[in-house]
């Protein structure tokens, strides 16, 4: 059965690595699957960067006009509404960071299709997300302004090529405690894929919540070049 999954959180969050490793996961399944970028404030680090990738896995990318890709403008992309309540197949939708960025989803609510899901992103090693109180309030801010209530968490914390296992564990706990106050699963933990091989240590730190292997798409202008 298709499955509209939107993706959102704070700046900083890694939402939109998340969303096209969830997206190129569910296209390996053999799913057919379509990413929406919505990302309509940040002109950094948008699925629309790496549209060829996505394309070349067979995932369909929607975002605004490739002419104004790298365009800081509050455009969104053309038949947006046609296609969160009709398109086939799985939608992975990634939307801006903050309120702000949640807003343009917000804007959209009346075309989302019945049993859309919103999944909250968090990474407790970024500010405003590293206390409960801080990430309670973040997850009530993010969500009203995008009109679509959570489903779940996905655990996201991380320090890049820096995360080690305990981070992971430890991450884990915070969003599970989170999860606690506000009634909600931990549905994902995302998982640098540098520790993949670690499978051991690993199962032991996600106690049964399924790992998203996480490669990176979002580089850095610098790492571009080299």
């Amino acid at each position: 059965m298709s499955q509209v999954t939107v993706f959102y959180g704070l700046y900083g969050s890694g939402k939109s690595e998340v969303s096209i490793n969830y997206a190129l996961r569910l296209a390996r399944e053999g799913r057919a699957v379509t990413i929406v970028d919505l990302d309509a404030v940040t002109p950094y680090f948008r699925v629309r960067d790496v549209r060829e990738r996505l394309l070349e896995e067979g995932v369909r990318v929607v975002a605004p006009k490739e002419s104004i890709r790298h365009a800081d403008l509050p455009v969104l992309p053309e038949g947006i509404r046609r296609i969160l309540m009709h398109g086939e197949g799985d939608i992975v939708v990634d939307v801006g960071g903050d309120p702000t960025g949640a807003r343009v989803l917000g804007g959209l609510k009346d075309a989302l299709r019945p049993g859309a899901r919103g999944l909250f992103v968090l990474n407790a090693m970024r500010p405003f997300s590293r206390t409960l109180d801080e990430a309670e309030e973040a997850v009530d801010r993010v969500t009203s302004s995008a009109g679509l209530p959570p489903g779940g968490l996905v655990s996201n914390t991380h320090l890049g090529e820096l995360t080690r296992i305990e981070h992971i564990s430890s991450g884990l706990k915070f969003a599970e405690a989170l999860g606690l106050r506000l009634g909600l699963p931990v549905v994902m933990v995302g998982v640098p894929a540098h520790l993949k091989s670690q499978e051991e240590e690993l199962a032991k730190a996600l106690r049964g919540v399924r790992p998203l292997y996480l490669e990176r798409y979002l580089l850095k202008p610098w790492e571009i070049a080299e």
